[in-house]
């Protein structure tokens, strides 16, 4: 260690720290700037890889063409009862309406085919037909002139029942079957056949309270013969 003389006084110089020691203070920090970064960089790896939420996972993958499969047959095309109603024998359609009622025979409809023509035979043998007019009228009203008339021969068949001497089972869907049958009564793009049988279905539900006979078309009665030019016409039927 050498001296100095300052001021008259001795005091002791530090020799300098060795090359090595200062090399280290140096190149420390220089080190720990790319392991930090080397750190780090994984970290933001996966921060930017994480999945997105709305992109479909393999079980939601998996889950759409189920919930877009095809719907089952139905088992009423194999079932010997509605098979044999299809067929012209009233008495196979009365005991169908008796298996199914109303309800199943209305669900038969869906099927479309020789299923949906026995439902609508077998309808008004139902004991509770009634709870078919409302639907069935609906279905009469938006039907075009070539699929009327199986709906309105079934709507007659209902509407032309005698009275039964209990509640009604849908006085509404009834009220509303008699308007719909007086508006296709007189629709003039419905064949004149096709209008008659609503008007005579129009006049079972009029019988029954169920709508105004006033509003129910006659032009399609026939003249009275010997009217002459009174022009007047039969009593409807």
């Amino acid at each position: 260690m050498s001296r100095e003389v300052r001021g008259g006084g001795v005091r002791r110089a530090r020799r300098g720290a060795p090359v090595p020691a200062r090399l280290a203070r140096l190149v420390r920090p220089v080190l720990i700037a790319p392991l930090a970064l080397v750190l780090a960089t994984p970290l933001a790896c996966r921060r930017e890889r994480a999945p997105d939420a709305s992109a479909p996972t393999p079980s939601s993958a998996a889950a759409a063409p189920a919930s877009a499969a095809p719907r089952p047959p139905s088992p009423r095309l194999t079932d010997p009862r509605w098979r044999r109603a299809a067929d012209d024998d009233p008495l196979e359609q009365a005991r169908l309406a008796e298996a199914e009622g109303a309800s199943g025979l209305l669900a038969g409809l869906e099927d479309g085919g020789d299923i949906a023509v026995a439902a609508l035979r077998a309808l008004p043998y139902a004991d509770d037909a009634d709870l078919a007019l409302g639907p069935l009228a609906a279905r009469a009203r938006a039907a075009p002139p070539s699929s009327l008339p199986p709906l309105l021969d079934a709507l007659l068949g209902i509407a032309g029942r005698p009275p039964r001497q209990r509640e009604p089972l849908d006085p509404d869907g009834a009220r509303a079957a008699a308007a719909a049958l007086v508006e296709l009564s007189g629709r003039r793009d419905i064949p004149a056949e096709q209008r008659a049988v609503a008007i005579s279905a129009a006049r079972a539900l009029a019988d029954k309270g169920l709508v105004d006979p006033r509003l129910i078309p006659g032009d399609l009665d026939p003249e009275i013969p010997g009217a002459g030019a009174g022009g007047g016409q039969a009593p409807r039927p």
